[in-house]
């Protein structure tokens, strides 16, 4: 159970200190300031993309290596691309 805890804890943390993150990335760069709710909202639609991105990866590479017998490089692929992606999404959010 304290596990269980120790997980939501630092999920929650974690969401903050993005929306923290993302709200300072912001005013450094000059952009017009947004509510805390708009930013909040858009940092959880993120979140909950690349958690699917990433969870359609990892079903994409065992596929193709385990069904398709492709070697594991090629596997991998798929994760590298979710991960430009988010990054790409990342910084697009903080210049919006």
């Amino acid at each position: 159970m304290s596990g269980l805890i120790g997980e939501l804890i630092e999920g929650i943390v974690d969401f903050v200190t993005n929306v923290w993150v993302a709200r300072r990335l912001r005013a450094n760069r000059g952009r017009p300031a947004r509510s805390v709710g708009e930013d909040a909202t858009k940092v959880a639609v993120l979140d909950l993309q690349l958690l699917g991105l990433g969870l359609l990866a990892l079903i994409c590479g065992a596929f193709m290596v385990l069904a398709l017998r492709l070697p594991i490089w090629v596997g991998v692929l798929p994760a590298v691309a979710a991960v430009a992606y988010g990054v790409y999404r990342w910084m697009r959010m903080v210049r919006e």
